[in-house]
């Protein structure tokens, strides 16, 4: 498949952007800054363009031609730019639409909430944790997701909402997907997990959890590829 990654300078997309070339994929990374490209993921199998979330120009010659995106960026921190990336969400959705890319799976957060959740001691606890220290990230995300859910209603979007996220050295678990407060639900992502997780999901004939918003969370006992 021709994939885009979105935000391979961060860990979690660097994580994508390995298991998609293990895969056997041909990618196309889209950055801020391409000297933080990590070397080895600097190979033939993938081109890397460089550009802002609302630099039309530069995002459309690297929507153009794809198979679907895979998107980990989100809010960093103080000096991200209010409605910044929802913004940005808002032209990809628009680009994927004129360059008839239908598959995107972007970040989320369980600071969403959906109607098939469940109650969770642990999620209000994160959420209010969010609310006070990190507020602005809070209210981008919250942005994130209506731009998807405004805007993307005829194309394949998946939101992955994720929890506390973990940096586990051990490759080789995937991630679960379910709704918050159900089953085997956690509120811990370990971060490797769910960039398997996501290339499996891609590689879908047929494309699950369409237009909704799943917890993704690494269970007690981690499911290995």
């Amino acid at each position: 498949m021709k994939l885009l990654i979105l935000g391979a300078t961060g860990l979690v997309g660097g994580w994508t952007a390995r298991k998609a070339l293990e895969h056997g994929h041909q990618l196309t990374l889209y950055v801020r800054d391409e000297n933080r490209v990590p070397d080895g993921i600097k190979e033939k199998n993938v081109t890397i363009i460089q550009g802002s979330v609302e630099d039309q120009a530069s995002l459309s010659m690297a929507i153009q031609g794809q198979d679907a995106i895979l998107s980990s960026i989100g809010p960093s921190g103080w000096a991200d730019v209010p409605g910044q990336i929802t913004r940005g969400y808002k032209l990809i959705l628009d680009l994927m639409r004129q360059y008839n890319v239908r598959r995107i799976l972007a970040m989320g957060t369980i600071s969403t909430y959906d109607p098939q959740d469940k109650p969770s001691f642990y999620r209000s606890c994160l959420y209010w944790l969010i609310f006070l220290i990190a507020r602005g990230a809070q209210k981008e995300m919250l942005g994130i997701e209506r731009a998807f859910r405004e805007d993307g209603d005829d194309l394949d979007w998946t939101l992955c909402r994720v929890g506390l996220l973990g940096n586990s050295k051990e490759d080789g678990g995937v991630a679960e997907a379910g709704w918050v407060g159900d089953g085997a639900w956690s509120p811990l992502t370990e971060r490797r997990d769910w960039a398997n997780w996501m290339v499996q999901e891609v590689e879908k004939e047929t494309p699950t959890w369409v237009r909704e918003m799943p917890a993704i969370y690494t269970p007690k006992k981690r499911k290995t590829n």
